[in-house]
């Protein structure tokens, strides 16, 4: 006799169907899981038992299998008893508690409470169970500890941060592969280190996701695009595979259709070639000239995951935002059944920026009347009632089984499902595989053969047994099983023919996975995983066309947002679910990992490896069927939701530590922000506490034997106070930097306190402005404060939403070159910096000016300024630069600066991504004649990258000279002594 072990308040509910249907079997009803059936057993009597039974009123109901279609042959099951655990349904927890009290209330002669529902009429005794002895079961419920966390899927700003020489977008040797002729910029055949595929999403059929030319010639690229990965992946180390769609995204910044097959795959193909740089790069229509560019700057800029979008003027990059399921939404009345409901009207979705002080602007209006910038988090989706229609595309067995019975026990809906099953006469009997195997190889299969055979048998006896517990559940004739290809569109069109009404909820369960590396996995394989997700989407849009279901959930993978290993046509074809359902109107998909006790999940090969691999968290079933509950409960709140647990956020974090940091929206402290005392949307005051003890680095920079903080750090403060109060935008210029006062620390007991003021001047679409003062007490050396926020500095910052790209410079020849001592590394000069703030080499005059080389210290930046916005040590050894020249014939200055006009940032770039570079960065000040005290300046100093690419561009520097160095002894003098040393005709 089978038993089913039922939990919660789905289990009540089951066992109500079970007391009023037919068929018999052992109940068994526990509360909670992981514990035992301590309530009561019931059975059906049986001729037997011992103990009389009452008389019994014949139950003239049929048990009634599942509704067959007439293209099945064979009868189906009649056994009612389903030996996998049905997953709980979700409801409130006064729901749960109150089906959990009326399952307590069951006694064996309680007969009048069974007479409820479509069944009532089975009246038969029930015969008691023998006594329970085991020991009493605690009344306190306790809800099981949650295994997976909710995420929603988004894109994200993400400005551009730069860590190597943009190399060329497509080297001499690469190959090409395209769509479209006017993107043709290379050969398309043979093999390299190099590949590239550039996208034509631009046609607008392509802005929906319905079947057409463009969608034929779309996937025929993304396998030349599979096999061309297969045929260089002996190249690929140390080189580079880059797609870039053209077209493929919103102006609002959102992924139309079909980008999803193409950033899914790489995201697989970049884990399978680690040593090769990997990634795509997803755009606007824009031309072909900024699609190289941007591909350029993305090859040198580091990258959390290997998808970038460029849209609206910003760069983004997708995310997995942490987001508890919203409370159900109060649904509206269903609309009569008589009609057909008609989509909602139109909307525009626009990215939620945090930089920008207005909306993004709207997606541009598709054709053909298909909405590509839906609405989401809207009006309620109608509820589903006892008359609802749920068909399902799969999910007659694995994972969609245990969610198709949570929707039959809770709503009780007509179920349609389609599937490519069959179900043989013989698929109800229980067989052993070694005798089956024996029996069919004496009627001369092969072993394989008589295994495959087994297995579908296997596979149909799971399905009839959902079939008849679905109907058990949602009555005599409401559940239909439709045998068809989901990937032939005619197959899927002439059964859905067959299925009269509106459509509730669509479920797009279908899936299928053969992992393997793209040099192993063949062409067919890969078309067999991708097709039967994509293939079948496109196919039920079509059937669906003009009786569009009022909601659509597609069965997606947590593969889909990080890719996997071995997973390219899977990868591919759940990223396609994604941006699918981003595009659609009552439409979301879920990405699932792995369930641990049905499905791929479930076999013990698989058990055996997701526990060794540590990488998966195993999905009980009643916690899936949960999340799926809460869902659709929800819907429509987000398009797309990822479900992961510990292990994920552990695999991820080991690969890219950033990427959970930037998902859940938190940043790293700001060094130079300790405490906001007052913030508003115009205005913010912060307060930064200076000490040795955690400013070391202070004590390597020091002005007449003092720690001080250098003049060409004020940018950073200011930085750092300019983005607290305007989030999401990045420094691009400062002006009107003035440095009024030194930031000293006179003793090593006495902590200095700064305050940094931030006010915003004015903001727009293109940028914010913002100025920034910072302001101390002075405080004489016995405590006492003799005078309160004395200026030290002020400058004023714009700021953008990505990083400002820099002009070019042509590098100067050596000719006439002369070196110089850097003067401010002499010991016992005034200005005196050492270690970290030993910034350059090779500094010399020039017929053209002044010049050096940056040399940074890339271990002692990790130490000191892990985390700073602006590339301040290469901004004091830039401006050191400026000084030099020869005084007297042999002296040469040492300079403190007072102000500069204008300090011009490009490429994003940090000090740490500028010692990352393989190639010299270039140091250059000009004029030749340049006077560093001239109260009117005309100067210029620039670092310019090997490719002639300007990094920083500083702009008429005012300094005050302190004393100077010479060149040939090392002596330093200071400027009073020099002055009666020298008289002003003679320094020339």
């Amino acid at each position: 006799m089978s038993r089913a072990n039922l939990l919660g308040a789905q289990g009540a509910r089951e066992l109500i169907a079970f007391l009023e249907g037919g068929g018999d079997g052992t109940i068994e009803l526990r509360p909670d899981p992981g514990t035992g059936a301590r309530l009561i057993t019931l059975r059906r009597p049986t001729a037997k038992d011992t103990r009389p039974p009452g008389p019994a009123t014949q139950d003239t109901r049929p048990p009634g299998p599942a509704t067959q279609d007439t293209r099945l042959s064979g009868p189906a099951t009649q056994d009612t008893q389903d030996t996998r655990p049905p997953g709980p349904a979700v409801g409130d927890a006064r729901e749960a508690e109150s089906a959990a009290q009326d399952a307590r209330k069951v006694e064996p002669a309680a007969q009048d409470a069974r007479k409820t529902g479509p069944a009532a009429q089975n009246t038969r005794p029930l015969v008691p169970a023998a006594q329970d002895t085991r020991p009493p079961m605690p009344a306190a419920r306790h809800e099981p500890e949650r295994l997976l966390d909710r995420h929603v899927f988004e894109l994200a700003p993400d400005p551009r941060r730069p860590v190597r020489a943009a190399p060329p977008a497509i080297p001499p040797d690469a190959v090409v592969l395209t769509n479209a002729p006017r993107f043709r910029a290379g050969r398309d055949d043979g093999v390299s280190a190099h590949v590239r595929v550039i996208v034509d999403a631009t046609d607008p059929r392509l802005r929906a996701a319905r079947w057409s030319e463009a969608v034929d010639d779309l996937l025929g690229l993304h396998e030349r695009m599979f096999l061309k990965a297969k045929e260089c992946a002996a190249h690929l180390d140390g080189g580079s595979f880059v797609v870039s769609v053209v077209g493929g995204v919103t102006a609002a910044g959102v992924p139309l259709p079909f980008t999803g097959l193409f950033t899914g795959l790489v995201k697989s193909l970049a884990l399978e070639f680690p040593g090769a740089d990997v990634l795509a790069t997803v755009h606007e229509d824009v031309p072909l000239d900024e699609v190289l560019a941007t591909v350029s700057a993305e090859l040198g800029a580091r990258r959390l995951i290997p998808v970038t979008y460029h849209a609206g003027g910003l760069r983004l990059t997708p995310r997995a935002v942490p987001t508890p399921a919203p409370r159900p939404q109060a649904p509206r009345p269903q609309a009569p059944r008589s009609s057909v409901p008609s989509p909602s009207a139109p909307q525009s979705q626009a990215l939620p920026s945090p930089a920008r002080q207005s909306q993004a602007p709207p997606s541009a209006t598709p054709s053909h009347g298909e909405e590509a910038v839906p609405p989401h988090g809207g009006e309620a989706i109608p509820s589903l009632g006892e008359d609802a229609l749920v068909v399902a595309a799969g999910g007659a067995r694995g994972i969609g089984a245990p969610v198709l019975e949570a929707l039959a026990a809770r709503h009780r809906p007509r179920l349609v499902i389609l599937g490519s099953s069959e179900l043989p006469d013989d698929a109800d009997e229980e067989l052993d595989r070694s005798a089956f195997i024996r029996a069919q190889m004496r009627q001369g299969a092969s072993v394989p053969e008589a295994n495959a055979r087994y297995d579908r048998l296997g596979e149909a006896r799971q399905i009839r047994r959902t079939l008849a517990g679905l109907e058990r559940l949602c009555g005599p004739g409401r559940v239909r099983y439709l045998r068809c290809d989901l990937r032939d569109g005619d197959a899927v069109k002439r059964a859905l023919a067959t299925v009269d009404g509106p459509i509730d909820l669509l479920l797009n369960i279908a899936g299928t996975n053969r992992a393997s590396d793209v040099t192993a996995k063949s062409v067919q394989d890969f078309r067999v995983v991708r097709d039967l997700k994509v293939r079948t989407y496109l196919n039920l849009k079509e059937a669906t066309r003009g009786r569009e279901p009022r909601l659509w959930c597609n069965f997606g993978s947590f593969i889909g947002l990080t890719g996997q290993r071995g997973e390219t046509d899977y990868g591919a074809a759940n990223d396609f679910l994604n941006t699918a359902a981003m595009n659609a109107t009552g439409e979301f998909t879920i990405g699932w990992t792995l369930w641990r006790d049905i499905g791929l999940g479930a076999s013990p090969l698989m058990r055996d490896f997701l526990e060794g691999s540590g990488e998966f968290t195993p999905t009980p079933t009643e916690e899936g069927v949960e999340h799926f509950m809460a869902e659709l409960a929800a819907a429509p709140d987000a398009p797309v939701t990822v479900f992961f647990g510990a292990k994920e956020r552990a695999a991820i974090r080991a690969a890219v530590p950033e990427f959970l940091e930037f998902s859940a929206g938190v940043t790293r402290p700001l060094p130079y922000i300790d405490r906001v005392l007052r913030r508003d949307a115009a205005e913010l005051v912060a307060e930064r506490t200076f000490s040795l003890d955690r400013d070391g680095y202070l004590d390597l920079h020091q002005v007449r034997g003092y720690p001080t903080l250098p003049g060409t750090f004020v940018p950073e403060l200011a930085a750092q106070a300019a983005v607290s109060l305007v989030p999401g935008r990045v420094p691009v210029v400062f002006e009107d930097l003035r440095l009024e006062s030194f930031l000293r620390i006179y003793r090593a007991d006495r902590p200095e306190v700064k305050r940094l003021t931030a006010r915003l001047l004015r903001a727009d679409e293109r940028e914010s402005v913002v100025a920034v003062r910072v302001l101390g007490d002075v405080v004489a050396p016995n405590g006492v404060t003799v005078a309160r926020d004395r200026l030290h500095f002020s400058v004023t910052v714009r700021l953008r939403d990505a990083p400002v790209p820099g002009p070019s410079w042509t590098h100067w020849d050596e000719h006439g070159s002369r070196p110089l001592r850097d003067p401010y590394h002499v010991p016992g000069s005034d200005v005196l910096l050492r270690e970290v703030f030993e910034s350059t080499t090779g500094t010399r005059t020039h017929p053209l000016g002044r010049r050096g080389r940056l040399a940074l210290d890339a271990p002692a930046l990790r130490r000191w300024f892990p985390d700073l916005l602006v590339p301040s040590v290469t901004l004091d050894g830039l401006v050191r630069v400026a000084v030099l020249e020869r005084v007297a014939g042999r002296w040469t200055p040492v300079a403190i600066p007072r102000s500069i006009r204008r300090v011009d940032l490009y490429g994003g770039h940090t000090d740490l991504t500028l010692a990352a570079l393989t190639e010299p960065v270039e140091l250059y000040v000009t004029p030749v004649d340049l006077d560093l005290e001239d109260p009117e300046p005309d100067n210029r100093a620039i670092a310019v990258a090997s490719s002639g690419e300007v990094l920083l561009q500083v702009k008429d520097i005012i300094g005050a000279i302190v004393g100077y160095v010479d060149q040939e002894t090392g002596e330093y003098v200071d400027r009073e002594r020099f002055d009666e040393r020298f008289d002003r005709e003679e320094r020339r």
